[in-house]
């Protein structure tokens, strides 16, 4: 799926156009814009920690950081983030103990991450309204958004009145929400540093597109990168890969950037995610908190 879509999208690109844009990159702008984005991935480290001590497991800062750049790097080989989620549960339960709850606070870190970023889009359309983008979009957004806050408290509740206590959907909702309603402050917090971190993704973007010489105005950017980043993290390709391109062209066609550009900046976009991602493999590799880990998986229990 990945080659099939990168190749549908570079036929139609002018090369010479497209290798001299990229040719054109100031590498300044381009390293900072890779180590603000390393940088954001320790802050989303720090907030799985918060999520990840909720049900009991009080790891250092340094191993939750470790165990995040592991799972970056085992996002590369599979579709989404299944493999890094798995990966850094296991990383984090240290065995097959454990690794429910464990999985617990990656799918807490997961939900957290995805409602500010439909948050940010929508919160940018409430300010500007529909611009460019179809008005069911928009609003679209704005529900879904708003639609999130109640159902974070009533879905427990109305599992509980509906199912049975051993039913499949009632377990699993009482155990994803119980250790994190009771905690309003930890959610909040937790909420707070995931809008935090995309608005930093965001920023980020922008000055890559100052890199490149694309202009791209930052409003826009606010309303369709989350939009992009939602449709990248569907299971179809390795990583996102094509689909986030092919989001991009799509979305900055809307306001005036051509094939070529938009192109060169999705690509230069992926590649500080993929570099990210060998970091974490580095990580991985040299990391006493992940070696002792994985020496502990591989001894007969």
């Amino acid at each position: 799926m990945s080659l099939l879509l990168l190749g549908v999208l570079f036929v139609s690109a002018d090369w010479r156009t497209f290798v001299s844009q990229l040719r054109a990159a100031q590498p300044g702008y381009v390293l900072v814009a890779f180590v603000g984005y390393v940088l954001g991935q320790v802050l989303c480290a720090y907030k799985w920690r918060w999520l990840a001590r909720a049900v009991g497991f009080d790891q250092p800062l340094r191993a939750c950081v470790s165990y995040y750049f592991g799972g970056m790097y085992l996002n590369l080989f599979a579709p989404s983030t299944i493999a890094g989620d798995v990966g850094r549960s296991v990383l984090l339960a240290g065995g097959r103990q454990g690794v429910g709850r464990a999985l617990q606070s990656v799918l807490a870190d997961r939900a957290s991450g995805v409602v500010m970023l439909i948050w940010v889009s929508a919160l940018s359309f409430l300010v500007l309204g529909p611009t460019v983008l179809p008005a069911v979009v928009c609003y679209g957004t704005i529900v879904v958004a708003v639609g999130c806050v109640p159902v974070w408290w009533l879905l427990p509740r109305l599992a509980r009145l509906l199912f049975e206590p051993d039913h499949l959907i009632r377990r699993s909702s009482e155990k994803l929400f119980a250790p994190y309603h009771s905690r309003p402050r930890l959610v909040l917090g937790v909420c707070g540093l995931a809008f935090g971190f995309h608005l930093l993704q965001i920023g980020l973007l922008l000055l890559l597109a100052h890199a490149l010489s694309i202009r791209v105005p930052l409003w826009y950017l606010l309303m369709c990168v989350p939009l992009i980043t939602l449709l990248s993290g569907l299971p179809l390709s390795l990583g996102g890969l094509g689909v986030r391109e092919g989001s991009f062209v799509f979305f900055l066609s809307l306001v005036g950037v051509v094939h070529n550009e938009a192109l060169a900046l999705s690509l230069s976009w992926t590649g500080l995610i993929f570099g990210a991602g060998l970091v974490g493999g580095l990580v991985l590799a040299v990391s006493p908190d992940t070696r002792a880990r994985l020496q502990g998986l591989g001894r007969p229990t």
